[in-house]
């Protein structure tokens, strides 16, 4: 891939004046900026089709990104250009090999692959390939998933994730710290892909979720918020692994049974200095209902809508309900991460806490969170590990250093 400097020049205009364009139609909708972004989108698609030998929309599904998504994505590959990523090792090659076979190959054709990878393991694993239709039956973040009545919706949202994001997930390898974060990376989305298993049970943390002491050593003077506290039980493990050198801690549950045994547990420990707040966490205040989920509570979430008899809760923006300043965050809230981190950007812009996120509840979670994290602070440190089983890559977490 080649660029003169020149033309690099005009296409970073190009894509700045959408970025431009993009900000104010927030504010209201507008034709001519509509026709500026289409015609933006026309020239820099041309000089990209040369520069990459093949056509974008071949090759990252360009037609049905968003026009944000699409400035985003004309970025990276920008930056690609720009610095080309070189493989060093085995474990690279292994990640530009399946970059390399997303991008041969059309979405339909990912997808179908894919259902002939599910019904090969039909034939030869009949437990694994009945314990993968039941967990998307119990737990619908990822899609649907019913053979017997035709529905593949997971894989083809999975397909649809890889050939348009592949530029995010190209990023974000090369934003990762170490192997081990990059091993995981490779692992999902060739579980993703291909039903692999074998390299997701080689990435397993040894440590206990989200507590890394490689990562962070200990807690000294922590001002800790678990957002999706449950029972407790992060805590204890938290408390387990570093003590209580800790100054204070928060835990915010929205689930009234799991509330109540979070607040049993923290007597029956004794531990001081602990917080308790039943309140969902967002971008800004309001209230939600509790959707209760039929076969596990640390999987409920908030609706908008109140189903059943789901209560009411209220919600808040961290920036405006802690009073202290947070120096690290755990948060693992079924899908509801990206809106939270909204509501503590000014804390994450200004004192860039350590974080554990939860990247897991959603396809585009694993790009779009470190995305997000890395605009707010392009100062962290990111590393990626799992904590979950192999047939089903789930429990993957967001590390993010200072």
């Amino acid at each position: 891939m080649k660029m003169d400097k020149q033309t690099e020049q005009s296409i970073y205009e190009i894509l700045h004046t959408m970025d431009e364009a993009l900000a104010h139609l927030q504010l209201s909708e507008n034709e001519e900026l509509r026709q500026l972004l289409q015609s933006g989108r026309q020239a820099v698609t041309e000089t990209l089709d040369g520069a990459l030998d093949c056509s974008l929309s071949q090759r990252i599904d360009a037609d049905q990104l968003s026009d944000a998504d699409w400035v985003r994505t004309a970025y990276r590959i920008m930056e690609e250009i720009s610095d080309p990523f070189e493989p060093r090792n085995a474990f690279d090659r292994k990640f530009v090999n399946l970059l390399g076979d997303i991008w041969s190959h059309s979405r339909r054709e990912l997808f179908l692959s894919m259902v002939h990878d599910l019904k090969k393991l039909q034939n030869t694993s009949t437990e694994n390939y009945e314990g993968l239709v039941e967990y998307f039956a119990r737990f619908p973040f990822w899609g649907t998933l019913d053979p017997k009545s035709g529905d593949y919706n997971t894989l083809e949202l999975r397909a649809a994730v890889l050939k348009r994001h592949s530029y995010d997930f190209l990023w974000l390898y090369r934003r990762l710290e170490d192997y081990l974060s990059k091993r995981t990376l490779y692992a999902i989305l060739k579980n993703w892909a291909s039903l692999d298993f074998a390299e997701l049970a080689l990435v397993r943390s040894i440590f206990p979720d989200y507590w890394e002491p490689d990562i962070f050593p200990d807690n000294h003077d922590d001002v800790f918020v678990d957002v999706g506290a449950y029972i407790g039980d992060s805590i204890v493990e938290y408390l387990n692994m570093y003590g209580k050198d800790y100054q204070k801690i928060y835990a915010y549950e929205i689930s009234p049974d799991s509330y109540d045994q979070l607040c049993q547990n923290i007597a029956a420990n004794k531990l001081s200095n602990v917080v308790t707040r039943r309140k969902g966490v967002g971008r800004s205040r309001g209230e939600l209902f509790v959707d209760a989920n039929q076969t596990d509570a640390s999987a409920n979430q908030l609706r908008d809508q109140q189903k059943e008899a789901g209560q009411k809760v209220e919600v808040v923006p961290l920036d405006e309900d802690l009073e202290d300043v947070m120096t690290f965050l755990k948060m693992d809230i079924e899908g509801a991460e990206q809106d939270a981190l909204l509501g503590c950007e000014q804390t994450i812009r200004q004192h860039h806490p350590k974080l554990a996120i939860c990247v897991y509840h959603g396809y585009e979670d694993l790009w779009k969170i470190p995305s997000m994290i890395d605009r707010m602070y392009p100062g962290y440190k990111f590393y990626l590990r799992h904590y979950g089983g192999n047939l089903i890559p789930t429990e993957f977490v967001l590390l993010c250093k200072p």
